[in-house]
């Protein structure tokens, strides 16, 4: 293979596996197409006004502009191909297989809605209820009708925004509906009530039930389950039975039938339910939008005005807000399974809402759109919400600790989780339950600080956190305007840490103990950790390996009472102090001295003669005496990576060949 060609393979490699690409979860459109069933006996009562007045919406400062098409013939793949959102309104005969499987497929491609209604059981309506369960079986909804229907007396009346309001039109059976959706900023399901201010008509209704993975039947009004969103309900109002050959499947009319026990009950008008995966939201209603005896579309019925009309519009909004959203994940970490036990040691309480899995983090993803970052962890069962905590869990503390590529000093510490930051962090995200007013950590508000510990923002407008129970997860959506640097994004780095929330404990983080757990507090902490108050109290963190969540959480010293470090991780991976590398130099030095001594001797000799002389004789020797002292001494000495030494060297060698070869061409 040719060798530039091979090296340029090696370059892409690289980048390949350093480079974080943006992933777009959904397409953006500009036009939405709604087809409307009239093939299975639906009346087109009101239809024409809907399609007339809704010609284009705009949600999120986008317009779309609404393409309707009716259905007249089988329902097949060919006339889905196009189709966004797709109303079928209280069929009397039943689909097909050859219909339904083409409906299936249409919503296996995702980004979809399906709205089906239903009626009561008041001649021909038991046949729609069975073609419509029966059909909502075949795709796999848990959403049913109930069999049977819903009604109320005319002297009944129901507080709504304020205003008094009857809970029915003139008559028993001509039932209104107040749309109070649960609240799901997720799914924006404040779209579906804005503006509304008055009840809505659905004449002769049944309610939604829905039925379990065991074919169990169940009450909406108490038990839900993840995924399920109750739209509008019927107030101060009983069950009836109309046809004779069945019963209701849930509210036996003994018990909410008119004059018992339950009568004055509240029932789910409007229903939907939401499939993450494929984000497909299914909407299942007990009367129909169009093509009833008087449908939903109704501004005024019998003296009571009404808001069917907005309504609609906002069911339309709403349904296209689903199917519109734009995404972009920016990063997306998984965490080890079954890792939710601190250093190794930690054990969950004892008290049955402590579900296994509650703690364990799986998954952290940061997505951004026009205006906002997301932050979402998913755990392995958010463990529902046994609290009923305002923010759809109750049992986790998450903090997300954010370092960004700004170059201000950052803090260290992490309140309440008995560790150190490294390295730092600009922006500490703590998500909680949600009760009261007051922000973490004196309240138990969701909030948003700065490093040097200013509270930048609480839960609102621009500021949330929330639920995503259909796929286990908490989400703190923040309004970019809050943020710095969020340009830079995919270059921050994130400590994602897990505690186990308390109301009553410091920091609002459950207390740890030595030895097994108690009903209330987590077990299997460090007895010398505990003793010297550097016990972590972390049950899950996000990290490459469980082995490298254990060796931070383990890393504190008790003897001088120091905090585990903790490192943050970033596209690259765990972010950790550089280590210097440490040479050992051994120096020998040789110091060479030359001495020189003079030496001299003086002789005197005596000679008798006739006269006497004497004589000096004077010598001198002079020696040089060499003497070799050699001193070893060892000397650490720090000094810096070569690599970067030689990175310079080569660019400078080939600076210097290229100067080299243009002066060799002059």
């Amino acid at each position: 293979m040719n060798s530039k060609l091979s090296l340029a393979i090696i370059i892409l490699s690289l980048l390949a596996t350093f480079a974080v690409f943006p992933r777009i979860i959904l397409a953006e459109k500009t036009s939405v197409t709604i087809a409307v069933d009239l093939a299975h006996g639906e009346s087109d009562k009101y239809l024409a006004y809907i399609q007339g007045n809704i010609t284009e919406v705009t949600v999120a400062g986008k317009t779309y502009q609404i393409n309707w098409l009716n259905i007249t013939t089988s329902i097949s793949s060919d006339l889905l191909a196009n189709v966004d959102i797709l109303l079928i309104g209280q069929p009397r005969v039943s689909l097909t297989p050859s219909e339904m499987d083409a409906i299936m497929n249409w919503l296996k491609k995702g980004n979809k809605v399906l709205y089906v209604a239903g009626d009561s059981d008041y001649n021909p309506g038991q046949t729609t209820i069975n073609a419509v369960n029966k059909f909502l079986e075949y795709i796999g909804s848990k959403l049913r009708l109930e069999q049977g229907a819903v009604y109320s007396e005319v002297n009944r009346t129901y507080t709504y925004k304020g205003v008094v309001y009857p809970t029915v039109a003139a008559s028993y059976y001509r039932m209104l509906a107040f749309v109070e959706p649960d609240p799901s900023p997720f799914l924006r399901t404040e779209i579906l009530s804005e503006g509304l201010s008055k009840p809505i008509l659905m004449h002769g209704p049944t309610c939604i039930i829905w039925v379990d993975d065991q074919g169990n039947y169940r009450d909406p009004v108490n038990d839900t389950y993840p995924g399920l969103i109750r739209i509008a309900w019927f107030r101060n109002s009983y069950i009836g039975v109309n046809y004779k050959e069945w019963m209701p499947l849930v509210y036996d009319p003994l018990l909410y039938g008119l004059g018992a026990p339950m009568d004055n009950s509240s029932f789910v008008a409007y229903a939907a339910e939401y499939w993450p995966i494929s984000n497909v939201v299914i909407t299942v209603a007990g009367e129909s939008l169009y093509g009833d005896y008087e449908p939903a579309w109704a501004s005024k019925y019998y003296g009571v005005d009404l808001d069917g009309p907005l309504f609609v519009t906002n069911l339309v909004k709403w349904w296209i807000s689903i199917i519109t959203m734009q995404r972009t994940e920016v990063l997306a970490f998984l965490d080890p399974l079954g890792d939710d036990n601190g250093a190794g040691t930690l054990k969950y309480p004892t008290n049955p809402v402590f579900k296994p899995g509650v703690f364990d983090l799986v998954k952290f993803q940061v997505f951004t759109d026009d205006q906002n970052v997301y932050f979402r962890a998913t755990f392995k069962d958010l463990g529902g919400n046994p609290w009923i905590g305002p923010n759809g869990w109750s049992l986790q503390l998450l903090q997300i600790y954010v370092l960004t590529t700004l170059r201000i000093m950052p803090n260290t510490t992490a309140p309440g989780l008995n560790v150190k930051i490294y390295p730092g962090w600009h922006y500490l995200i703590t998500a909680t339950p949600g009760w009261g007013d007051t922000p973490w950590p004196d309240g138990e508000v969701s909030a948003l600080y700065a490093y040097n510990g200013t509270l930048i923002a609480k839960e609102g407008d621009k500021f949330d956190a929330y639920a995503i129970p259909e796929v286990n997860a908490i989400e703190v959506r923040v309004d970019k305007s809050l943020l710095k640097d969020v340009e830079n994004i995919a270059d921050w780095v994130f400590v994602v840490a897990v505690a186990s929330y308390d109301g009553y404990g410091d920091y609002k983080v459950r207390a740890v103990q030595a030895g097994d757990p108690a009903e209330w507090v987590l077990g299997g902490g460090d007895p010398l950790a505990i003793l010297n108050g550097v016990q972590p109290r972390v049950v899950d963190l996000l990290a490459p390996t469980a082995e490298d969540q254990f060796k931070m959480l383990k890393s504190y010293n008790i003897d001088k009472k120091e905090l585990a470090t903790v490192f943050g991780l970033s596209r690259m991976g765990l972010v950790k102090p550089v280590e210097t590398p440490t040479v050992t130099v051994t120096l020998t030095e040789t110091r060479t001295t030359t001495i020189t001594s003079t030496v001299t001797q003086e002789r005197t000799t005596t000679a008798t003669v006739h006269y006497t002389t004497t004589l000096v004789q004077t010598s001198t020797q002079t020696t040089t005496k060499t003497v070799t002292n050699t001193e070893t001494s060892t000397t650490t000495v720090t000094v810096p990576d070569m690599t970067t030494s030689i990175i310079v060297g080569i660019i400078a060698l080939v600076i210097g060949l290229a100067i080299g070869y243009m002066l060799k061409k002059k």
